[in-house]
């Protein structure tokens, strides 16, 4: 018996294997997220002296103590009003450095000085300024800036090149499946131009150069993904790993897709081992932090239910942490909605608008003999 797991996720996890033999393909299918069973850093074998940490905010605990093992000098960057670790409490791991340890910057710079954008994140450390109050300075902002906009639908084409950013996994679940069907997506089967999120590299450790190709190419955890097809190998997917140099990529890959009232999801393409995907079409506030998008969807309705919960973070209100985080993402235009509406899409999906390669280059996830 797996701790955690029923008979019957075991089960399906036995079923899937029997179909595809693929180890986390058949775990992902009991219900296992992206790598949950293969855990620890990898140690190197030359001495490091400084290593340098961004989003350390991101950090949990046996994360940083494996890096304290590694590195002799720790440099950590991170925003003390993003949002800590999930099971974390709300604390951060530089939260206890004290003294000539920490050196505290307050103006953000991730836009342009004048972006209304920036304002609104400011607001957010006003102890004054409650939900409401900021949801009417939103629409201040909206009024007088096109960079701000309201809109009471979720725009279901912009949804395929930057998610919409929500607080509840139930939320993401049940966009996600909104914006497969508004497409015309088969239940069963990916279409060219649907986007995705690395949720992962399903490898063991002896195969660690081939995970290293991986990464090499982009394809690290929480990278922005677009599926343009079927490999020319079973287990394969052709990729556009969007920001990369070399965006075009043929990978072994495990992808997920989560469905409404269903605890594992369906997993219509799944190598041994390789690089797992989750959809993209929408994304978790927590998960989204690291990113950007030059457009960003931000559900208001969660961050409503957020604030209606009164939950605290660290003596911040959890809703103010989870604007603060989704409203940041946005590198030049913010679309805060306000309803549980889905607008049709214009265009269809499709990957013409992203540069073409001469040829995806092939990257083998697996050794020969597996």
């Amino acid at each position: 018996m797996v701790e955690g797991l029923t008979d019957i996720a075991l089960d399906r996890a036995h079923a899937f294997y029997q179909s595809v033999a693929s180890i986390p393909g058949a775990l992902a299918a009991a219900g296992l997220k992206g790598s949950d069973f293969i855990k620890g850093w990898k140690r190197r074998e030359e001495p490091l002296d400084i290593g340098f940490v961004d989003e350390s905010s991101m950090l949990d605990e046996r994360q940083f103590e494996d890096l304290r093992e590694i590195f002799p000098t720790l440099v950590l960057f991170g925003d003390p009003a993003q949002l800590a670790p999930v099971g974390q409490s709300g604390e951060m791991v530089f939260d206890r450095m004290g003294g000539a340890r920490k050196l505290v910057l307050n103006r953000i710079h991730r836009q342009t000085a004048d972006n209304p954008i920036l304002d609104l994140a400011h607001a957010l450390a006003d102890e004054r300024v409650g939900y409401d109050a900021f949801e009417r300075m939103v629409e201040d902002a909206a009024r007088g800036d096109a960079r701000v906009v309201i809109a009471e639908r979720v725009d279901s084409d912009l949804m395929a090149r930057s998610p919409v950013l929500v607080w509840r996994n139930a939320t993401r679940v049940r966009l996600i499946t909104a914006f497969r069907s508004a497409h015309g997506a088969p239940e069963f089967e990916l279409l060219p131009g649907e986007p995705l999120i690395c949720d992962g590299i399903e490898l063991p450790l002896k195969h660690r150069k081939k995970r290293i190709d991986l990464e090499a190419r982009g394809l690290i955890k929480g990278a922005q993904v677009i599926y343009l097809g079927p490999g020319n190998r079973d287990g394969f997917a052709k990729l556009h790993v969007v920001g990369a140099e070399e965006p075009q990529v043929s990978a072994a890959s495990i992808i997920k897709i989560e469905k409404p009232d269903e605890a594992e999801p369906y997993i219509p393409h799944a190598a041994k081992m390789g690089a797992a995907f989750l959809h993209g079409a929408a994304v978790t506030i927590h998960k989204a932090q690291g990113s950007q998008w030059q457009d960003v969807q931000v559900f208001a309705p969660d961050l409503f239910a957020a604030a209606q919960s009164g939950r605290m973070e660290a003596g911040l209100p959890l809703w103010k942490r989870l604007a603060y985080v989704a409203i940041t993402r946005a590198e030049k235009r913010l679309l805060w909605i306000t309803r549980y509406r889905l607008g049709k899409p214009v265009a269809g999906l499709t990957i013409a608008d992203l540069p073409r390669a001469a040829a995806p280059l092939s990257l083998d996830a697996t050794e020969p003999s597996l």
